[in-house]
């Protein structure tokens, strides 16, 4: 729910940004702040579709160093305010700029983590298999990749399209230089009303690893 696919204009997002969207509930998502605590990650990290900047925030006060990219500069733009009120340490560890999340290798350097709460879910097939061929670019070995993303899917323009666990453990395959390390039920908390309730989502968490020659 952060960044749209390519053939959906980034303007519908910068509007959904001049108020609050469903999905900005004000902190980490917190089924992906389990994950990161239950296998944790090597910096730096690399946020795909930050939105307003909570994940990676949440990752940076515990001394990582984070990137967080996304394609709506209203989005980014207050992502960049939150830092302000940080501590310097968290300041200088953490960078927030506009770019496409759907080629993590197109930043300098390559990632110990890559983080993704609720980017993955935005794209189809096609978009998909591209963006796990840009993942395996982007990670060092030994890298992660987190994800949590809906299950369900909804009939109108821009909306997430359904995760399959299957296809999950398709594109990221031993084969592939993938080790799932966990995949599992979830939820994704999103505003309704005054209230946070849960849609139902997949968890993930795989290992880039080498290839046997």
């Amino acid at each position: 729910m952060n960044t749209p696919a390519p053939n959906n204009s980034d303007n519908f997002f910068d509007l959904v940004y001049c108020s609050r969207p469903l999905w900005d509930i004000g902190e980490a998502q917190p089924a992906l702040i389990a994950l990161l605590d239950e296998f944790p990650p090597s910096g730096p990290v690399l946020d795909v579709g930050c939105r307003t900047g909570d994940l990676a925030l949440a990752i940076a006060r515990h001394g990582y160093s984070v990137l967080g990219v996304d394609l709506s500069g209203v989005a980014v733009a207050q992502a960049q305010a939150k830092v302000a009120a940080e501590a310097p340490m968290v300041r200088r560890s953490l960078e927030f700029r506009v770019g496409d999340g759907l080629k993590p290798s197109q930043n300098p350097g390559s990632f110990g983590a890559v983080v993704d709460s609720g980017f993955y879910h935005l794209f189809g097939t096609v978009e998909r298999q591209a963006f796990v061929t840009e993942l395996a670019k982007a990670l060092k070995t030994g890298g992660r990749y987190y994800l949590l993303g809906f299950v369900v899917e909804a009939q109108h323009p821009n909306a997430p399209k359904r995760v399959r666990e299957d296809e999950l453990r398709d594109l990221f395959a031993v084969n592939n230089g993938w080790r799932i390390l966990a995949l599992r039920t979830a939820g994704f908390l999103v505003n309704r009303g005054t209230e946070k309730v849960q849609v139902p989502a997949v968890a993930m968490c795989v290992e880039r690893v080498k290839l046997s020659a």
